[in-house]
């Protein structure tokens, strides 16, 4: 079983070969760490269309709610209409 396909591309890896290399822990630079203003305005835009979609998620049932109570009420005055209407005094 220790035979290899000659067809296979499986890579030969040798154990002694660090796969990391030094620049993975090299500090940014303080080019690197500064913000330009389009990057700023850019930030701003997006956390401003975060909160206007959290606001539209939390007040849309607050709305929904208020419309099907007034739908509610309509309802109830229409039928309290039409008992004093046609079902009359028993």
């Amino acid at each position: 079983m220790k035979e290899i396909a000659t067809h296979s591309n499986t890579p030969q890896f040798s154990a002694d070969k660090s796969q990391t290399t030094a620049r993975l822990y090299q500090h940014p630079t303080p080019a690197e760490m500064k913000v330009t203003f389009s990057q700023k305005m850019k930030v701003w835009g997006q956390d401003i269309i975060a909160g206007a979609v959290v606001i539209a998620c939390i007040s849309s049932p607050i709305f929904v709610i208020r419309g099907c109570a007034k739908d509610v009420d309509r309802q109830h005055a229409q039928a309290v209409q039409y008992q004093a209407q046609f079902g009359g005094g028993k």
